[in-house]
């Protein structure tokens, strides 16, 4: 083992890391004195656990000291073998390992310090529940949570190969952060890991909070509503991205993981679609695109026909449509725009308000104001309609931030119908396409395997193709 001494006293030392966190409460510093050697262990006791700290380090040592054994600087590791010791040859970088929870031990003998770190984390650690936000019908129902080091055995869980790579950054000027790059040798692009790398290597933030921010970060196009990354809380989820090629980055202190690259079509999977017989699946994914689709055009499809275009509308439905209009003070867009900010509003009400009670208020709440603004002749009864199918469809939508990038442009597109009826909402819709072919994730475009066009693989898009069976496992099925 490799091994720096510092030629400085240890009373020294001491001070400036009193100094440098600024003699906090927790800060602890003890002395233990052997025969010709004197050991000072430093750590911060609200991160450290005692009882590691007493059974690894101390037990061991007054164990020897019983022994009447001379114990030299250099018979330390030797001594904590169950225990992560490592020598510290930069003393900038004792805080750090003080702020990740080890023991730092200051060894002094003959005037000269070695300086080790000790791992001895306490931290409260909650189990890997199933993703409130990702439900999944069938298969493994364990999900990520804020510890990087249990999430990686998570995943080394689902991914049992020597391939599995992990690669460890640091982020942030002022307080730093631990992210993981994670992928399989042999299967990502090495051009793919590299611009990943250079992003993280860019980033001059001071503090990361959340995976949410570190995305942010890693993004190229802040003005597009679509996210660049995908990010989950299913191990299973981000071992079949790995599989594909992918690389997922894990921050510590979050359960959330992003995956790279990502494409609308990857956004509109579910690790349950490769669960099912391959008809039934096939038939939830076309779902999923179809209640994509319903939940931006449908409003703007209405309040065009309805304001530019009543000759498209059936003679039968027109007049019924007139009557339940009889009386509304408002054209119909302002209607849909009240509805869509109520619905809004109390979907984020139901998010906020505690879960025992979060529910309850969202349905009471737009039933109670759907029936008062009907019957007070604020809004038409088909437009209720409209905008409730409009909401369930969007809650079809399998990924939280795909639905609220839909959320989003379908106000885009309720005001370009209304501009100029279907001829607005076409220009829309080809300015949002246009955008969509146009938008690259770490390289990769976003429309793949739509544009550019590729046939093959088309057959794990709309629908999921069954699983072939070799001709050895067919042969002995037969028999």
């Amino acid at each position: 083992m490799k091994r720096r001494r510092f030629a400085r006293s240890s009373s020294l030392l001491e001070d400036q890391i009193r100094q440098e966190f600024h003699n906090t409460e927790d800060l602890k510093l003890k002395t233990v004195k052997l025969d010709g050697l004197t050991l000072t262990l430093v750590y911060l006791d609200d991160i450290s656990d005692r009882m590691v700290i007493q059974k690894t380090i101390i037990s061991p040592l007054l164990t020897v000291s019983d022994d009447q054994t001379r114990i030299s600087a250099a018979d330390l590791p030797d001594l904590i073998p169950m225990a992560a010791i490592n020598n510290i040859e930069d003393n900038s970088l004792i805080s750090r390992h003080l702020m990740d929870g080890c023991t730092v031990i200051i060894a002094r003998e003959e005037n000269i310090d070695t300086v080790y770190a000790v791992k001895t984390t306490y931290s409260v650690k909650r189990s890997p529940d199933e993703p409130v936000n990702e439900p999944t019908i069938s298969g493994p129902r364990d999900g990520f949570i804020e510890c990087l080091q249990d999430n990686k055995a998570l995943l080394r869980a689902h991914l049992k190969t020597s391939d599995l790579l992990f690669e460890q950054h640091l982020i942030g000027k002022d307080v730093v952060k631990y992210i993981s790059l994670t992928y399989l040798q042999g299967k990502a692009n090495r051009k793919l890991i590299e611009e990943i790398r250079e992003r993280i290597n860019e980033i001059n933030a001071d503090y990361i909070t959340d995976a949410g921010i570190l995305e942010q970060l890693l993004e190229r196009n802040p003005l597009s509503v679509f996210p660049e990354l995908t990010s989950t809380q299913h191990p299973t989820k981000v071992a079949n991205a790995l599989l594909e090629g992918r690389v997922a980055i894990m921050t510590d202190g979050s359960p959330t993981v992003l995956i790279a690259p990502t494409t609308l079509n990857m956004l509109l999977q579910t690790p349950d679609d490769y669960y099912f017989k391959w008809i039934p699946a096939s038939f939830i994914r076309l779902l999923s695109y179809f209640t994509a689709l319903i939940s931006v055009l449908l409003p703007a499809t209405y309040i065009a026909l309805v304001s530019f275009h009543h000759g498209l509308i059936p003679t039968s439905l027109a007049v019924s449509l007139s009557k339940t209009r009889e009386g509304v003070p408002f054209p119909s867009v302002i209607e849909a725009f009240i509805m869509e900010l109520t619905i809004e509003i109390l979907r984020e009400a139901g998010v906020r308000l505690p879960k025992p009670i979060g529910s309850t208020v969202s349905i009471v709440g737009a039933i109670v104001i759907g029936e008062t603004a009907v019957s007070s002749g604020i809004v038409s009864p088909m437009m209720v309609m409209v905008i409730s199918f409009t909401a369930i469809c969007s809650f079809a939508i399998p990924n939280y931030q795909l639905s609220l990038a839909l959320r989003t442009i379908r106000f885009f597109f309720l005001f370009s119908a209304a501009i100029l009826g279907v001829y607005g909402l076409l220009i829309a819709i080809f300015i949002v396409t246009t955008h969509l072919i146009k938008l690259r994730s770490f390289g990769t475009p976003y429309m793949e395997p739509f544009a550019p066009i590729q046939l093959k693989s088309w057959k794990d898009s709309f629908v999921r193709l069954y699983y072939r069976v070799g001709k050895k496992d067919r042969k002995l099925h037969e028999k």
